[in-house]
C-alpha cells in the first residue's frame, strides 16, 4: 500500500488598505464584502474587522468609488536602512493591527 501525504498550503494573509484621506464613509466596501471582514466604526469609516475572514476576492477595491481601499498578500518590503516594514502615515493597514 502506497502512503500519500497531504501539503497543506499556509493561507496568506491579505493586506488592506483604506486610504482614509480618500475616503469619503459611504460604506459601499463594507456591504460588499462577503465574509464580513470590513465594518464601519462610530464615525461610519470602514476599517478591517478581522483579517483572517478576508479571502481576497476583490470587492471592497473593486467598488470603492474613491480608490480609496486596496487589497493584496501581505509583502515582507523592509524600510531601507531601518530594518522595519514599510507604512505610511495616511492610511490604516490591516494586516497585523
Amino acid at each position: 500500500m502506497v502512503e500519500t501525504k497531504e501539503v497543506k498550503k499556509k493561507k496568506e494573509e491579505p493586506k488592506i488598505d483604506i486610504y482614509k484621506a480618500w475616503c469619503k464613509a459611504c460604506g459601499i466596501c463594507v456591504a460588499f464584502c462577503p465574509t464580513g471582514a470590513l465594518a464601519k466604526d462610530e464615525t461610519g469609516s470602514p476599517y478591517v474587522k478581522d483579517v483572517e475572514k478576508c479571502i481576497n476576492c476583490g470587492w471592497c477595491e473593486i467598488r470603492c468609488p474613491d480608490f480609496a481601499i486596496t487589497v493584496g498578500q501581505k509583502s515582507k518590503k523592509k524600510a531601507e536602512g531601518k530594518g522595519e516594514e514599510a507604512e505610511s502615515e495616511e492610511r490604516s493597514v490591516a494586516a497585523g493591527q
